[in-house]
Formats: C-alpha cells, sequence, structure tokens
C-alpha cells in the first residue's frame, strides 16, 4: 500500500516499534501484560517549531517464553507519537509534510528472572536499519556524524544518518538527514527518538535539539 504524505517518514516510527519489545516485573503465569507510558513533546516546544501532533499509535507485540519447560505468554505495549511539520517547495508551489519526529517508548520485562531489554542494547545503526527495512521509501542511510543533545532531561547519543525517500507528492526521490537517539531510561521504560527531513528544505541542528529536548513523559500526547 502506498503510504499517504503524512505517513511517508513520520511512519517510521511505529515500524520500529514492531521490532522491539523491552523487557521490569516478574512473571507469575498466564498472560501477562506490560504497557509504556507515552512520551511526546511538550506543547511549548511544538508552538516554537512549528510542528504538530498528527498521530499516537499503541503498538501491542505477544511473544511466548519457554524455560525449565515452563511458558509464559507476554504482552507488551509500545507507544509511538509522531509530530510532522509542512515545508514550503516554492519552486514547486506546494506545501508537503516531509519534516517529522517521533518518539517511541517501551517497556521494561523481566521472564522468568531474566531482563530483557533489547532496545537498551541496539545500536543507532540497527535502529536505522529497521526503519530501512520496514519501509521501501527509506533507503540508502549512510552514517554522517554524531551530536551529544537532551532526552527528557538525560544527555544521550544522537546519530545522524544521510540516506533519501521517496516524496509521493514530488513523485521523486529527495536526500534526506535520519536522527535516532540512543535509548534513554525514563521510570520503567526505554525512549527512543526518531527525527527525519530533506536535507535541502530541512531544519538546522538547533530546532533539532530543540525538539529533543523537549520529549517530556506523559499519558497522552
Amino acid at each position: 500500500m502506498r503510504p499517504t504524505r503524512r505517513e511517508l517518514l513520520a511512519g517510521a516510527g511505529a515500524g520500529v516499534a514492531g521490532g522491539l519489545a523491552g523487557c521490569t516485573g516478574v512473571l507469575d503465569g498466564g498472560v501477562t501484560a506490560f504497557g509504556a507510558t507515552g512520551v511526546g513533546l511538550s506543547t511549548s516546544v511544538q508552538e516554537e517549531t512549528g510542528y504538530t501532533h498528527h498521530r499516537t499509535i499503541e503498538d501491542v507485540i505477544s511473544r511466548e517464553f519457554e524455560r525449565f519447560g515452563l511458558s509464559r505468554t507476554v504482552e507488551v505495549t509500545n507507544i509511538v507519537s509522531e509530530y510532522d511539520r509542512a515545508i514550503e517547495l516554492g519552486f514547486l508551489g506546494t506545501r508537503i509534510q516531509a519534516a517529522v519526529f517521533a518518539t517511541l517508548s517501551t517497556p521494561q520485562v523481566s521472564v522468568f528472572g531474566r531482563s530483557f531489554n533489547p532496545i537498551a542494547e541496539m545500536s543507532a545503526e540497527e535502529i536505522a536499519a529497521l526503519v530501512q527495512d520496514r519501509y521501501d521509501n527509506v533507503g540508502g542511510l549512510k552514517l554522517d556524524g554524531e551530536l551529544e543533545a537532551a532526552v527528557t532531561g538525560e544527555t544521550t547519543t544522537v546519530t545522524r544518518f544521510a540516506g533519501q525517500a521517496r516524496l509521493v507528492e514530488l513523485g521523486q526521490g529527495v536526500d534526506i538527514y535520519l536522527y535516532v537517539s540512543d535509548a534513554v531510561e525514563v521510570g520503567e521504560d526505554f525512549v527512543v527518538t526518531l527525527a527525519a527531513h530533506p536535507q535541502a528544505f530541512g531544519e538546522r541542528l538547533d530546532t533539532v535539539r530543540t525538539l529533543l529536548a523537549g520529549v517530556e513523559r506523559r499519558a497522552e500526547p
């Protein structure tokens, strides 16, 4: 199915959620559910940057674990909040939703006394590969540098990738930057952020830093 203009880059956040499940608590039988607390951009940062909330997705993953002849079914709910901003392409006289920002919150879980926190151990390159593998419109991602930034008040490493994405309105590919933050522990969750924008019509680096610093924990975006 062809992605819509608003889903073109922002949907990458949901794609990552489908490949990640965090893992606190001890299972005691049956189906045990773990749910993340959502995070999103503060209202003040949305007003400052011009980004608006697009959607919040709860991505539920069910997995069965076995050990010592025992099995447990674990249901994990990841939460993705997506934001985007219109970019004016003056030479074409059109506006497209190309600059996007997404937050992924995933709970920690322990099964049979063992912790499973894959997102905490994944590198930015591995997360970027998930985006590229799940979305045909994003590809050719190559490492383009790192920076330090604050996410939910914690300093973390953010990796920038250069790549391409297909914009439906233009009917062609454009060069983009994709930013992936290392996981930050927030309460009993892990949080990862993604940002993407066309290289030629993108954000200044200080705007990206403002978006990252504007992430806050809350139940609703």
